[in-house]
């Protein structure tokens, strides 16, 4: 029996689908097998990054201490004349700069390596916000910025991550200090919401944001001409609340400035095991 000119035009066109559906079976192996490969290669990249920067906190940590001790140990004389002090002090503050930004580096690389251990522990929350509130202190009365601080009577002792807690109010109480002029206040107000969530609000008197979603990407935060130290805190921020189960949360105020919600787990001390990872 012959084929008929039919039979045969559609053997060959089922011919020519097999071969180009086994051609592209191989493409789309061939790219999974590169995948694979690209992937292994940014994991042995990102291990290599995380090894350099430990070791590069290593290595800057100690020169710098030495820097801002002795930057200390000179202000602290009184015999100091008046440009002598302003070039001491202009020393101190860039090794701060230069500390504060090794550490937050230093933090983001921990935190992209994987997931890191919550240790809840139970603390005396007036007592942590009265340390962070001092701690800011000297940069605000360098810019002359008011901070206030208003507790609802229901803040008292609470579970959380104290090391991780005071990491992120440090940082985002210092970044609204820094976008804030001469004169303007800071005002922070903490309450317990359902008794299982401790909501941190910290208000400002700086420029309103145009564009939030750029606040926190790490490559386009960063503005030609202007160089805020403070933003890589604030997404190392982020991503530690991220690790507590919280969040961060920005809005312009009707008035004037900004207002950046801090929301964390902080179950009263009965209803937690204390002092164990997360």
């Amino acid at each position: 029996m012959i084929d008929s000119p039919e039979n045969n035009n559609g053997s060959s066109l089922e011919y020519a689908e097999d071969e180009r559906i086994a051609d592209l079976i191989e493409q789309l192996q061939t790219r999974t097998v590169e995948l694979e490969e690209a992937n292994r290669e940014l994991r042995h990249v990102s291990a290599y990054r995380s090894l350099f920067l430990a070791r590069m906190s290593h290595e800057l940590r100690t020169p710098l201490t030495s820097i801002l001790g002795f930057a200390e140990i000179m202000l602290d004389q009184e015999k100091l004349s008046e440009p002598q002090q302003r070039f001491c002090q202009k020393i101190q503050n860039s090794g701060l700069q230069l500390l504060a930004s090794l550490n937050q580096l230093v933090d983001l690389s921990r935190l992209e390596a994987g997931p890191a251990e919550i240790f809840l522990q139970e603390l005396s929350f007036p007592e942590t916000l009265n340390e962070i509130c001092v701690a800011v202190g000297r940069q605000a009365q360098k810019r002359d910025v008011k901070i206030e601080c208003n507790l609802g009577p229901e803040v008292t002792t609470i579970v959380s991550d104290r090391g991780r807690l005071r990491q992120v109010l440090y940082t985002f109480l210092s970044w609204a200090v820094s976008r804030s002029r001469e004169g303007q206040s800071v005002t922070i107000n903490a309450k317990l919401r359902d008794g299982s969530s401790l909501q941190v609000q910290i208000d400002d008197d700086g420029e309103p944001i145009k564009d939030m979603s750029r606040v926190f990407d790490p490559v386009d935060t960063p503005r030609a001409g202007k160089t805020d130290l403070n933003e890589l805190g604030i997404i190392v921020g982020r991503r530690l609340l991220e690790l507590m189960k919280g969040s961060v949360t920005l809005e312009n105020r009707d008035c004037a400035g900004l207002r950046t919600v801090i929301e964390v787990p902080a179950n009263s001390p009965k209803s937690n095991s204390l002092g164990g990872p997360a």
